[in-house]
């Protein structure tokens, strides 16, 4: 029998078997098939299908997928899949993008990895043509379909750069920046977090490190453009957030289809020695915090005061399995289980609503306080969020795209 491999996307499991007789060739579409009526959390949901009938593994997903919830069941290659949770890496050219109230495409982040860094792009540089075409929100994905494309920014001084960047294999960064303010009463931590994979780990343990030589006592944390990834990053940076008060508590349950009800288990948070004394914490986010963003948040809800400024998040209160074959390229990644916090809350597919709505000014820097996100989280810290307007509504649009490449969140 061909042995099937699950990956850590969202948690690791390991020793499931699946396939054909031995030298049998490997039928990769009836293999999605057995999984998904093994495994997917919609399986009652499905329609019934020929598997021979499509073409690829691909279509096949998608006919099999519960439309009325799920938009995020994937396949991809295992390649990726590793590169990116694993290695914290993708081809692209390392950038954020979003399209400002005058519909103008702007960058929102950079790793510092991006070929664009040797120009000096940055946050709130306007991207005026790409191949000499006006990018919209209908365009943009065919415009950066190609390996390369010639680029004309505006900077912040509206001084014109014109430059071609071929795509490549980028060190994602996961911290974009930190800092610490001191206000009258309090040291502030605050961070802009991109994901949750493989070296966020290390990367969060050396900001919280840096925290608690600073004497932090408030924490901001800046998730509006962070996609999620392993649930096991989460709980490291639940236990950074929550160890001294809630060490040995219950962040969040996996809750699974009636076929699999023995992989249903609780994940706790632990006291990490950077944990910081926290008695709260304050979230920024966007539509685009999503899946172990969400989790880390509902988790939390139970164990400390939390607040959210900005705008409600994306809804995404499931989670995947990473299924790979040592016989083919494809990973499927279905979604297979609910995830509820320690009051048995969950199920926000419209998103977790935010306390003080703000806008994401992506023509200010990370970590000025003129930016209205960040100066409604400084504000609810400091008492004085009734001198803000909470009228204020996000108004970027982001451009959107699908499986492995909208978990990433990056271009």
């Amino acid at each position: 029998m061909k042995r099937f491999k699950l990956l850590s996307i969202i948690v690791l499991i390991t020793g499931i078997l699946y396939g054909c007789k031995k030298d049998e060739p490997v039928n990769v579409n009836k293999e999605l098939l057995n999984v998904m009526e093994e495994y997917y959390l919609w399986y009652n949901e499905m329609p019934t299908v020929d598997p021979n009938s499509y073409p690829s593994p691909v279509e096949l997903l998608d006919a099999l997928t519960y439309k009325e919830l799920d938009r995020w069941s994937y396949i991809t290659t295992k390649q990726e899949l590793e590169a990116y949770y694993q290695n914290a890496e993708y081809v692209g050219y390392g950038i954020g993008l979003g399209f400002d109230a005058q519909n103008q495409l702007r960058i929102t982040f950079i790793f510092e990895d991006s070929p664009m860094r040797a120009i000096g792009v940055d946050r709130g540089w306007r991207v005026s043509a790409i191949n000499g075409n006006t990018p919209t929100i209908s365009n943009i994905n065919n415009l950066l379909a190609q390996s390369s494309a010639l680029f004309t920014f505006i900077d912040l001084e509206e001084q014109s750069h014109t430059q071609n960047f071929s795509k490549k294999v980028v060190q994602m960064n996961t911290v974009l920046m930190d800092t610490v303010y001191t206000t009258a009463s309090a040291k502030v931590g605050y961070f802009v977090l991109k994901g949750f994979v493989g070296p966020t780990v290390d990367e969060l343990t050396e900001t919280f490190s840096s925290f608690i030589m600073d004497g932090v006592t408030e924490l901001i944390v800046d998730l509006r453009y962070n996609g999620g990834g392993a649930i096991s990053t989460a709980e490291h940076l639940a236990s950074l957030i929550a160890g001294k008060i809630a060490a040995g508590s219950v962040l969040g349950k996996y809750v699974h289809n009636d076929k699999q009800t023995s992989r249903d288990e609780s994940f706790l948070i632990s006291n990490h020695s950077y944990a910081l004394p926290l008695n709260r914490v304050v979230f920024i986010t966007t539509e685009n915090s999503a899946s172990a963003s969400e989790l880390l948040i509902n988790g939390l809800f139970p164990h400390m005061e939390v607040s959210l400024v900005g705008s409600r998040t994306y809804g995404k209160p499931v989670g995947m399995y990473a299924f790979t074959s040592p016989s083919f390229d494809w990973a499927f990644v279905p979604i297979c289980f609910r995830v509820l916090n320690a009051n048995d809350e969950g199920d926000y597919y419209d998103g977790i609503p935010v306390n003080i709505p703000a806008a994401d000014n992506i023509n200010y820097p990370f970590g000025d306080l003129r930016e209205s996100s960040l100066a409604a989280a400084m504000s609810l810290l400091d008492g004085s969020k009734a001198k803000l307007d909470v009228t204020s509504t996000q108004s970027v649009s982001y451009p959107t795209r699908k499986g492995l490449k909208g978990e990433i969140g990056a271009w």
